[in-house]
């Protein structure tokens, strides 16, 4: 039986004395119901039901708030879990960050944590900026890590993806080892390879220096300017060409070791020299020593040896 009571003047009021309890008891299945909006004054609210369900769209924390900022620095939701530390979702007014828009530091940021301080993690696929840049970490010298992840270097593989230090290390390895680099230029100086089993020609390494050949570097030699190594012979590339030996700032050119001269067979192939003296070797004669010289006057002559001016000095 349903009854009703109605108060068609002024306010109504139940009061009990200060420290007990009003109690609208409906029974497990029962409900109350307001009809104009509900006010509660105090310090605590507790609400005892296993779902709560709100038409608002926007639930407004913190309420009242006449300071810059939240006047006690946080505001969220905090959620029991029972032995474990709770978790918070709280608005943190000493927290800092970088803002992408204004590149600027500003207070107040978004946290993730639980009672103990501790940060926690978030689980989502996607994060929008509205068009603006994404800063990460922000300050101390952390870094953005993927460690968890299955071989995540072999899964970059779209040109936006986003490459971690593995990925950086084996691609540079595998370039080093595939690269086939056949020529490094700058204008008309340049380094030029070669393989005669790519080229159809001769393995060389070319240096050209202004458009000019400077250095040819072959298996089985290396020509430096008109000079030619091949394992321990010098000569030069061009035929007839003298080989110079010159020493910068001392007249003398040493040879450590002993001096080889070939026997000449016609020494008026060898050519005499306004400003040079020739020495080399021919058959020994009465200077018996075979080490002969052409003066600049085309004069040529046998060094004689110690015995033979021994001889000849007591003969005359």
């Amino acid at each position: 039986m349903s009854k009703n009571l109605n108060v068609n003047t002024g306010n109504y009021t139940i009061r009990v004395a200060e420290g007990n309890t009003i109690t609208l008891d409906t029974g497990a299945t029962g409900t109350t119901t307001l009809t104009g909006n509900l006010t509660v004054q105090g310090t605590t609210t507790t609400v005892n039901s296993s779902d709560l369900s709100l038409k608002d769209n926007i639930i407004v924390l913190n309420d009242g708030e006449t300071g810059s900022g939240v006047t006690l620095n946080t505001s969220g939701i905090r959620i029991d879990r029972g032995s474990q530390n709770d978790a918070t979702l709280l608005f943190d007014e000493q927290t800092v960050h970088n803002d992408p828009a204004s590149q600027t530091v500003r207070y107040g940021t978004w946290t993730f944590k639980d009672m103990s301080g501790s940060i926690r993690g978030i689980l989502t696929n996607s994060i929008a900026t509205g068009g603006g840049d994404l800063y990460l970490i922000n300050s101390g010298s952390g870094v953005v890590n993927v460690s968890g992840t299955a071989d995540y270097e072999t899964n970059v593989t779209e040109d936006d993806d986003i490459p971690n230090k593995k990925y950086v290390d084996d691609a540079i390895t595998t370039g080093i080892q595939t690269i086939q680099i056949t020529s490094v230029a700058r204008g008309n100086t340049a380094v030029n390879l070669f393989d005669d089993s790519l080229d159809g020609t001769v393995s060389a390494i070319r240096f050209t220096v202004d458009g000019n050949e400077r250095v040819l570097i072959k298996n089985d030699s290396t020509e430096i300017e008109n000079i030619s190594l091949q394992d321990n012979l010098i000569t030069t590339t061009a035929s007839g060409a003298d080989l110079t030996l010159s020493s910068n700032g001392s007249p003398f050119v040493k040879i450590d070791g002993l001096l080889k001269l070939p026997i000449q067979d016609d020494s008026s192939a060898v050519a005499y020299s306004p400003t040079h003296v020739a020495v080399y070797a021919k058959d020994p004669d009465k200077g018996k020593t075979g080490v002969w010289y052409k003066n600049k006057y085309d004069h040529e002559d046998e060094l004689i040896s110690t015995n033979r001016s021994l001889l000849y000095s007591m003969l005359f």
